[in-house]
């Protein structure tokens, strides 16, 4: 038997698309994130749970400290430089902040905190509205 938990985690941060990308998504826009982690195991732990989900919240931590009411940014953005001259909060990225990229970013560190010998990342969602996102199934 396989077990699947979830859970969501919420944030807000504005991103801007610049990297190969010339549509109106180039302008430094806000969005609502919503992040659903999918976490699976085969077998149980002394309390009978998969894992508790208080433990989850170290991620939700990781996110509000690093995402949460930021500028996500790709790192050769040349806002970057006016973000961090005016000491706002800022997330820079390695690729464009799509949906996609901050999927794996989080994914990431998801990965770093949860998987073990009983438990693994199964996905990770992130969604920038409440009708469009991007999922890595694991």
């Amino acid at each position: 038997m396989k077990y699947v938990v979830t859970k969501q985690f919420k944030f807000e941060a504005a991103h801007r698309l610049l990297r190969n990308y010339s549509g109106k998504c180039t302008n430094n826009h806000g969005h609502s994130w919503l992040v659903t982690l999918h976490l699976e195991g085969t077998e149980l732990d002394e309390k009978d749970m998969l894992i508790d989900f208080q433990e989850l919240k170290i991620l939700k931590t990781w996110i509000d400290e690093n995402l949460d009411h930021a500028s996500l940014l790709w790192e050769n953005d040349p806002m970057c430089n006016y973000i961090r001259e005016s000491g706002q909060r800022m997330y820079t990225t390695a690729k464009n902040p799509t949906s996609e990229h901050i999927a794996e970013v989080i994914l990431k560190e998801a990965i770093r905190l949860f998987d073990n010998s009983r438990i693994r990342v199964r996905a990770i969602e992130v969604n920038e509205t409440c009708t469009t996102g991007a999922k890595i199934i694991c």
